[in-house]
């Protein structure tokens, strides 16, 4: 990292690395944990020490049994330069954070879908790197809070389970509806008005869609209606081989339908329609994430 000044016609050039390596050595005081801070050998932290010695002809560490101790030389430079070598490592560490989106996709959002997401954040945004972080929602806005993630793909959520400071944006549009198994029993039976005792399943963790089926049942009166929660894997498991009804998200279960392996069950209820695109933390300063995911 180099850097030029002109003074009264004649340009000067800087070397800032020797300067931030001299910086981080009387920070630790200590060669060793200086390297390892640094990513380069003991002998190329001295050299670099001895370099910047020779550059302004004066001894900056004396060494002793309790490490590197700045000499009043060494102490008067790292008084001048410690704020400007901060404010550069800064500036450095926000460009490459810059560079990567560290993304938090819901653990049932459909492969398909985040794929073609992010290979248009990369298509608009050549040089970034996108790091994926698939957890559970919940999680998912606490990292969001603490900013350990730049941005979550998820359904949009009831608002009162995350902070103001978290934003959506819209991509686009799921369909949560009843399905079945495609030789279930309750194939040609209307399961909210019949007698009969069912169980519907629906996702574990997705706040959205199970209130969907709470407000449904509870519109229709219906106390016959046994619902639990499980994973995705387990309820397409469950549907292969019981008579069950899973109340889901339809575009989740894609496979599924084109290999007519499960069914929609017909019963007069229009599809809950549940918008789905990204959360962001609007506190989060270094990044636009709005300008990321403009165009998709």
């Amino acid at each position: 990292m180099l850097l030029e000044i002109k003074w009264k016609g004649d340009a000067f050039v800087v070397d800032l690395e020797l300067y931030r390596i001299f910086k981080i050595v009387a920070d630790e005081e200590n060669l060793t944990r200086a390297s390892e801070i640094l990513n380069i050998s003991q002998p190329a932290v001295t050299k670099h020490i001895h370099n910047l010695e020779d550059e302004l002809e004066i001894k900056l560490f004396d060494r002793t049994k309790y490490g590197m101790k700045l000499t009043l030389d060494g102490k008067q430079i790292y008084n001048q330069i410690k704020d400007a070598i901060n404010t550069l490592m800064n500036v450095e560490n926000n460009i490459k954070q810059n560079k990567i989106l560290n993304l938090g996709i819901h653990t049932n959002m459909p492969k398909e879908l985040y794929r073609n997401i992010i290979a248009k954040i990369k298509r608009n945004n050549l040089n970034i790197e996108v790091n994926i972080e698939k957890t559970p929602t919940e999680d998912m806005f606490s990292m969001l809070e603490k900013q350990k993630i730049d941005a979550y793909l998820s359904k949009k959520q009831p608002e009162d389970i995350h902070s103001k400071a978290i934003k959506f944006i819209k991509l686009g549009v799921f369909h949560d509806d009843f399905f079945i198994n495609a030789n279930s029993k309750y194939l040609d039976k209307n399961i909210l008005k019949d007698d009969e005792k069912v169980t519907i399943y629906t996702l574990r963790n997705i706040s959205t869609t199970s209130r969907n089926l709470e407000n449904i049942l509870k519109e229709k009166n219906l106390k016959n209606i046994e619902i639990k929660n499980a994973t995705f894997n387990t309820i397409i498991e469950e549907m292969q081989d019981n008579d069950i009804v899973a109340y889901i998200t339809e575009e989740y279960i894609k496979e599924e339908l084109e290999s007519h392996k499960l069914r929609r069950l017909e019963l007069g209820i229009e599809s809950a329609d549940i918008e789905y695109g990204i959360y962001y933390n609007s506190n989060n300063k270094i990044k636009n994430i709005k300008s990321l995911f403009k165009d998709i």
